[in-house]
């Protein structure tokens, strides 16, 4: 039982030990298509390189738009815009309705 403890903890630090420490995940959405291509080990020079550049091209998503302002969510599950205001979905504001005001 003892060996079989000792060969199982080492072979889990063999392996450990194999593992690159530099190694960084990249996320492969914020590489161009051309470097995800080449990842994939295509040749440059060939047909299949071109047509799999041409899809990741028509996979990207375009940057958002940014005269849209930021909405966040307030503690009420409200949407509001960067300065407070309660916002509908197409981000005009609503009425501010004073606390005060009788119906």
């Amino acid at each position: 039982m003892r060996i079989r403890t000792l060969t199982t903890i080492g072979l889990g630090l063999v392996v450990v030990g194999c593992q690159p420490l530099d190694r960084k995940d990249v996320s492969a959405a914020g590489l161009p298509a051309s470097s995800t291509c080449a990842g994939y080990g295509i040749g440059t020079d060939t047909k299949t390189y071109t047509t799999c550049v041409a899809y990741q091209e028509s996979r990207a998503q375009p940057a958002p738009d940014q005269s849209v302002p930021p909405f966040r969510l307030d503690q009420y599950n409200n949407r509001v815009d960067a300065q407070g205001y309660r916002v509908d979905g197409t981000g005009r504001r609503f009425a501010v309705q004073s606390p005060y005001s009788r119906p």
